[in-house]
């Protein structure tokens, strides 16, 4: 049996043993007898074995799965592996594991990652880029030569930081690219998902361990549901930074790689009552085609946590619902009792809700054609929120100089019909497409919502054509 003891990310030290099952998984299925090499495989599964727990809740032998997974589940660290013999099993708890010594020969270095660094196996390596959103790895035959490779890419990063460069990681190899040490073929490699380097899901919320036997018997084994896994090294207050709480669902769920890697917004100093800029932009892609999927962008500055890129919801995908529906996300996240500037590109969504909803009100949301107006559900929305926002904030006393000069409306302009009160939105019109950072950065959340929205349809379209998981 080819051991070799994997330390993961939760804290756990694994070995890579095909017979082990988790405690909540189904027995395998017998094997077929016609098949060749059948009788070795059983008689490995069905030999005893021994189960030494260096380091866990009480430390020593066991003789079944369950009975070592009570000991180590849970416990910080814990240090564990599996024997054929109780002489092998009695070593390794005393401290003398010669398989410990074995060494690949070979350094990774991840540039992107959990923990960027350099690595000596490929069990390593998957802690820092499983479920990591655009991982960056590379293998080495020296570890100058891996030491180098993530000193380039820190170096690279605060070049681009320096410059306000905004540059996404892109995947600079499959997951799966790299032999593991003892050159597994690629068939028998822990199979990944290829866009984002993550452990395919089971299921909504539920996620694949890291043990080599889940992957390569195709059982369900080494499954942890959100926040039953152990806890990962450097976990604070005993919660698992890697799960959050789905406000839409109420459930618990583990973090997308975007939601990992976003910034805490802190402010630089102290300004109460000062104007909230956002900006807010939609995308289509194909608009006005059949297919055609839409997104919704919302940028209030860079990792900023309230930041949004998601996809249209409802089955009308047109340019003009996403912009509208831009406005409306930034105005529900948004502070309700701060003064707002939001900026646009879209003359039509500003008008809708400044100027022409107005009329179309007293028309009984008719247009000019007496026909229904499009987009009013929206655009209702948008109105109510605004309404509320008002009188949530009517009594309050505005500061007179809380003014924001950059966006002043010329002298012949009137103010907005939402502009007065101490929580007033002032709808700003910016060129799209130009120099506006703002404008760009919530044109790029937009189009990245969509580009989301359409990779999710082809994904169920695939599963209804298919009729089984991805």
């Amino acid at each position: 049996m080819n051991e070799m003891d994997l330390t993961t990310s939760s804290g756990f030290t694994w070995f890579d043993d095909p017979a082990v099952q988790l405690a909540d998984s189904p027995p395998p299925a017998p094997p077929d007898e016609s098949l060749t090499g059948i009788k070795r495989k059983r008689d490995a599964r069905t030999a005893p074995k021994f189960y030494a727990v260096r380091v866990g809740k009480a430390p020593g032998i066991y003789h079944t799965w369950v009975e070592c997974l009570d000991q180590v589940r849970g416990f910080p660290k814990a240090v564990f592996k599996s024997f054929a013999s109780l002489t092998d099993a009695q070593l390794f708890l005393a401290g003398d594991d010669k398989s410990e010594g074995k060494s690949s020969g070979k350094w990774y270095g991840v540039r992107s990652g959990r923990v960027p660094g350099v690595y000596k196996t490929w069990q390593e390596v998957l802690e820092q880029i499983t479920g990591w959103k655009g991982p960056k790895h590379r293998g080495f035959k020296t570890r100058i030569e891996a030491e180098l490779y993530v000193k380039d890419g820190q170096m690279e990063q605060q070049r681009r930081n320096g410059n306000g460069e905004h540059v996404a990681d892109g995947v600079e190899e499959p997951v799966d690219s790299i032999e593991d040490p003892d050159g597994a073929p690629a068939a028998k490699r822990l199979k990944l998902n290829g866009r984002n380097g993550c452990v395919k899901k089971n299921g909504a919320g539920r996620i694949k361990s890291e043990l080599p036997d889940a992957a390569l018997n195709g059982n369900d084994t080494g499954e942890y549901e959100p926040g039953e896994a152990p806890l990962p090294l450097g976990t604070e207050d005993g919660f698992d930074p890697t799960i959050i709480l789905d406000p839409t669902t109420g459930q618990l769920r583990y973090k997308t790689g975007p939601e990992l890697t976003k910034l805490k917004y802190v402010a630089t100093r102290p300004v109460p009552s000062a104007p909230v800029r956002v900006y807010t932009d939609g995308s289509s892609l194909a608009n006005g085609q059949v297919g055609a999927v839409g997104g919704v962008g919302v940028f209030f500055g860079p990792g900023d946590r309230r930041n949004i890129s998601e996809g249209l919801a409802g089955t009308k995908q047109t340019n003009q619902r996403a912009e509208l529906t831009a406005i409306l996300r930034a105005l529900e996240v948004a502070p309700k009792d701060r003064k707002i500037i939001l900026l646009s590109d879209s003359n039509y969504a500003i008008k809708c809700v400044t100027e022409w909803f107005q009329n179309w009100r007293r028309n009984s949301w008719l247009n000019a054609s007496r026909k229904p107006v499009e987009n009013k559900d929206l655009i209702t929305k948008i109105i109510t929120v605004l309404e509320s926002r008002y009188e949530m904030n009517k009594h309050r006393q505005p500061d007179p100089e809380d003014e924001d000069n950059a966006v002043e409306p010329l002298s012949y302009e009137r103010p907005g019909p939402w502009e007065r009160g101490a929580a007033g939105v002032k709808f700003v019109w910016v060129k799209g497409h130009a120099k506006d950072e703002g404008n760009n950065a919530a044109d790029d959340l937009a189009t990245a919502g969509a580009r989301e929205a359409k990779e999710l349809i082809a994904a169920g379209e695939a599963l209804g054509e298919d009729g089984q998981g991805l």
